[in-house]
């Protein structure tokens, strides 16, 4: 159903109300889950200095194409699809490699016939450099969207969003709020210091944390078998071909584990 605007927009809206994409919606961002979509989401709006109502994080190929029939200035973000399957599996243990690559090939796939429709933005480029990601959705759709400066403060001050974000904490309206443009950064921040700093002590589940994690580079190490195993090739290489039409490059082999295409 995530396919087809005309069914999926209906109920998506139901449940995640402004996320999705509407008349007032000024930029849409979204992409494949693991692929940079919650930092660019939460770093465009932390260097606005009004909020911009921002349609985003859905994860659905219709969401794009709704956004892009309508004229609509859109990020799409995409990542090494190994790279993004592995990191969404650990996040959602119950999805297989089988059906990460799968939805990852769909996704990119169904959004490729609107390429001409949105800007893309590279994962290594949304986390390193996404002042200039904006800077070429200004070029292209002729808007005036203040550029994120990456420096080691405004990057803290993303991660520490994202952060409270993964915990799920008792501000989570105010945080969707900011997400959408419906409030700016300042005005999220006082209802955040309104709670108090007990209120950031519970922990973040493993699978859930944003930044880079020693436990779960152990857990993508038991899942890379499962990834680059015999069966899975074909699918592999479908998401590599893709990927590379979308200008991405992945350089490391189609079987990285030693014997792990010969049945190992």
């Amino acid at each position: 159903m995530s396919e087809y605007p005309t069914l999926y927009l209906p109920v998506a809206r139901m449940k995640y109300g402004k996320q999705v994409v509407g008349p007032d919606a000024k930029l849409v961002i979204d992409g494949f889950t693991r692929s940079g979509v919650t930092f660019a989401v939460i770093a465009f709006q932390a260097s606005q200095r009004k909020p911009v109502r921002v349609a985003h994080t859905l994860h659905a190929p219709g969401h794009v194409v709704a956004a892009v029939r309508r004229g609509i200035p859109t990020l799409v973000t995409i990542r090494d699809p190994e790279a993004a399957v592995l990191s969404a599996i650990i996040r959602e243990p119950y999805v297989t490699a089988e059906q990460g690559l799968r939805a990852w090939i769909r996704f990119y796939t169904h959004v490729l016939p609107h390429r001409d429709g949105f800007v893309l933005g590279m994962f290594d480029d949304i986390v390193a450099d996404y002042g200039s990601v904006i800077r070429r959705i200004n070029e292209r759709f002729g808007t005036e969207f203040d550029e994120f400066v990456h420096s080691d403060q405004n990057v803290e001050t993303c991660f520490e969003i994202i952060e409270d974000r993964a915990r799920r904490p008792p501000w989570s309206e105010a945080l969707g709020r900011f997400e959408c443009g419906l409030i700016g950064l300042e005005e999220y921040q006082k209802v955040v210091d309104g709670y108090g700093p007990a209120a950031r002590l519970s922990p973040i589940p493993e699978t859930r944390i944003p930044r880079p994690s020693a436990e779960r580079e152990v857990m993508k190490e038991a899942l890379v078998a499962q990834l680059w195993g015999p069966s899975l090739r074909d699918l592999r290489l479908e998401a590599r071909r893709l990927f590379s039409e979308y200008g991405g490059q992945i350089t490391t082999p189609i079987d990285p584990v030693a014997g792990a295409d010969e049945g190992d």
